[in-house]
């Protein structure tokens, strides 16, 4: 790869040879009916009112993904709830919370392959999680009283080629896993990496590891002296991010030095990581001064497209909105990798994605245009 030093002078690689999605229908997820979205780009933002379905596309994008993890459905149930996410908790994930009807995922990516994933919440007699039954004995309808597994149904079609393949977790009636099936034969080749909005779930160790390992860590550090002007020096020691500042003879950790750093070294280092081929932000603004939008969005562009790798972000800031067109305005050769997306669920048509390219955005900007709803 090179050197990042001087990334915001780049060529731009052609859209094609990214790894990432062209589009997306959702099917009975969370709040979701039914959604598609068609025509991904570089990087996409996500608009929309409070509960309209922005963070549930960027946990469907995950868990597309993400399909051959049966872990994953409970660790996005955690983070959404901030505390544990039992099994039973995976119930949230089926529209109106009716398990009759599987929610489904399809996408195509820009290698032309296509993807499905089905979730089911079932029953499944395993020795493990009803030892009481003996061996050979039939499960009785008195022995079924909950639904003790989830399965992730998915398949991957290559030109007439279609291969098929099934991973679950099953639960005894305590609500403790006891048992997990792995897809067989199958291994996943993209990496995603996913920021969610709560500030405490981040952990920026991972890539910033990688990052040393690739001699890559000071892109970071650059781009950490665009947020604050007395950062000279980051380091990872033990999974923690330091941070050195003038003036101060030791290194400080990151954690201690506000939301806003410690969000803005997040979401930079996981641009700059390499090994993430998709990089899920959700809610971009939460923690961070508007000042800082501007040069974070200019990074998240500039690494994007050094590192190839393609982004989805949710926000609910007009300021935000205002910062990435001007920021767009002062880097043309970004405006065409740029998708802007207003979900809404509206009262004729349902669940709805708006599009809108850099001109739209910059038309709405120029002419105080509200594009975070449109009501229908």
């Amino acid at each position: 790869m090179g050197g990042f030093y001087g990334f915001y002078i780049c060529n731009i690689v052609n859209i094609t040879t990214m790894d990432g999605f062209k589009n997306i229908e959702i099917k009975n997820f969370r709040g979701i009916d039914h959604l598609k979205i068609d025509d991904f780009s570089r990087v996409n933002v996500f608009l929309g009112q409070n509960s309209s379905g922005k963070s549930s596309v960027l946990e469907s994008l995950l868990l597309i993904m993400g399909m051959s993890n049966p872990d994953l459905p409970q660790m996005i149930n955690s983070v959404r709830s901030r505390s544990y996410s039992g099994f039973s908790d995976l119930t949230y994930m089926f529209y109106n919370l009716d398990l009759k009807v599987k929610p489904e995922m399809t996408s195509e990516l820009f290698d032309n392959n296509k993807r499905h994933l089905s979730l089911d919440l079932t029953y499944v007699f395993d020795e493990k999680s009803q030892p009481d039954l003996q061996n050979g004995q039939i499960p009785t309808s008195e022995t079924k009283t909950f639904l003790n597994t989830l399965k992730m149904l998915f398949d991957v079609e290559s030109g007439e080629q279609k291969s098929t393949y099934e991973c679950s977790l099953t639960a005894n009636q305590q609500g403790l896993i006891s048992n997990k099936k792995l897809a067989e034969g199958y291994l996943e080749k993209n990496s995603v990496a996913f920021l969610f909005s709560d500030l405490a779930a981040g952990n920026p160790a991972r890539d910033l590891v990688e990052l040393t390992k690739r001699r890559l860590k000071d892109t970071v550090t650059e781009q950490l002296k665009h947020f604050d002007s007395r950062i000279t020096a980051l380091e990872i020691l033990n999974n923690v991010a330091y941070v050195g500042l003038e003036g101060i003879d030791q290194l400080l950790t990151v954690n201690m030095q506000g939301d806003g750093l410690r969000r803005y070294l997040n979401i930079v280092a996981a641009s700059a990581n390499p090994a993430n081929n998709i990089l899920l932000i959700d809610e971009i603004e939460n923690g961070l001064h508007y000042s800082a939008y501007k040069k974070l969005w200019e990074a998240i562009f500039a690494l994007a497209t050094t590192t190839n790798k393609q982004v989805f972000v949710t926000t609910h800031s007009k300021e935000t909105l205002k910062r990435l067109n001007e920021m767009l305005e002062e880097h043309p050769e970004y405006q065409q990798e740029m998708r802007l997306y207003t979900i809404e669920n509206t009262k004729l048509k349902g669940h709805q994605a708006y599009k809108y390219t850099f001109e739209g955005l910059n038309g709405a900007c120029e002419n105080d245009v509200e594009l975070r709803s449109v009501v229908l």
